[in-house]
């Protein structure tokens, strides 16, 4: 019982150093590009969404294949594998020469991606089933935690020092990261020991309460990394003071953490006592409706508000999506399935910011935040509709 909650907290700390290291270039990344040479705003963000979108489209690709390779050899692996790519690839983009270099690292990256989903799945291997969703909903705080210190660290030090030593920092950070996965974390065991017990990926496909899972997943990613993506550009849109637009535009990311933050656990532990699947198109569908007000917003502080009722709700959404997708797989085809969970994931990341620096470069950026309601609103109607206890 208390190896679990003892990987739990270094788990913690894992997620909050990797996503505090990633989240550092996402208030900057289109003032990046314009020092790279990118300065025509339909074409800014169009190559913001790109390079947003680059490490998840090979993601996606290699994910399953990381599955199978967690059913065979443990996810405390599947950890050091994804840290030690996306360690040295996200150092190397501090030596950039153009956005088409930026684009090759971040696509390459994206083949060693997955640290968070994974150690969301090997913390579900090895909590108590009725625990499950409360040990998620804290896990998820280690990361909104990182995603909140790293806009606001990543912009000042942008401010302060320029955009490349930035991506230096991050990846050293993560690289030093790998030292708790090694020392501190236990092994697991594979799931998978003898050849004749190997579920298939079309066990996997063929469970209509998974594909649910994997769609409401989707959709919650390509809604946040559309807005994600463009906050920048959006904040823009209505500031008077350009000089302090990484650090205003970091803060709106970090606010939604905050929120986050202090609505997770207890959703979590509501999730855990009336049933995730209760929870879950409850929550979907009023974060989607709390899009709506920011498309319309042209106040910073007004835009902090609406983000931060928001998060309140947020928070309860992907660890009841990992529970249920705990719950309902079968033991023979755990890595499998959470193999397919990061691909869709990795495919709501791919498409959010392609269709969000679209709609941004083809018509107005306040548009994607009504885009991305309507896509957390239908995801929630769908489980609600097709999920059952």
């Amino acid at each position: 019982m208390e190896n679990w909650k003892r990987s739990a907290r270094y788990l913690w700390l894992c997620n909050f150093i990797i996503v505090a290291a990633m989240t550092m270039i996402l208030p900057f990344l289109p003032l990046y590009l314009e020092e790279l040479g990118v300065t025509n705003e339909k074409s800014l963000s169009i190559w913001t969404g790109a390079i947003f979108s680059a490490a998840f489209l090979s993601g996606a690709i290699m994910a399953p294949i990381w599955g199978i390779f967690a059913d065979k050899y443990g996810q405390k692996a599947n950890l050091i594998r994804a840290g030690i790519g996306m360690g040295i690839l996200t150092f190397s983009m501090a030596f950039a020469t153009g956005p088409w270099m930026l684009l090759g690292l971040r696509f390459s990256m994206g083949f060693f991606s997955g640290f968070i989903t994974v150690s969301f799945s090997y913390l579900s291997r090895i909590t108590p089933k009725e625990q499950t969703g409360s040990a998620l909903g804290f896990l998820q705080t280690g990361g909104i935690s990182g995603g909140i210190v790293g806009p606001l660290f990543g912009g000042a030090l942008s401010d302060w020092f320029g955009f490349r030593p930035v991506f230096a920092v991050t990846g050293i950070s993560i690289l030093i990261t790998l030292l708790l996965v090694i020392y501190a974390i236990p092994k697991d065991q594979p799931m998978l020991s003898e050849k004749e017990k190997q579920g298939t990926f079309k066990d996997v496909l063929t469970n209509k309460h998974l594909i649910i899972l994997f769609i409401a997943a989707f959709l919650l990613q390509a809604a946040m990394l559309s807005t994600n993506s463009m906050m920048t550009i959006f904040v823009k849109t209505f500031v008077s003071n350009k000089e302090n637009l990484a650090l205003l535009a970091g803060f709106a990311a970090s606010i939604l953490g905050i929120a986050i933050i202090i609505g997770s656990p207890y959703l979590g532990k509501l999730g855990d006592r009336i049933g995730h699947v209760k929870l879950l198109p409850v929550v979907m569908v009023a974060s989607g409706i709390l899009f709506l007000p920011q498309l319309w917003t042209d106040n910073i502080y007004e835009l902090y508000v609406w983000r931060f009722m928001q998060g309140l709700l947020l928070g309860g959404v992907w660890p009841a999506i990992q529970t249920l997708i705990h719950k309902k797989t079968p033991p023979d085809i755990q890595g499998r399935a959470f193999g397919v969970t990061s691909s869709v994931r990795f495919l709501g990341n791919l498409t959010g910011p392609l269709i969000g620096g679209w709609i941004s470069g083809s018509y107005v950026t306040a548009y994607v935040f009504g885009f991305a309601g309507i896509l957390l609103m239908a995801g929630g109607l769908l489980v609600k509709v097709g999920l059952k206890e």
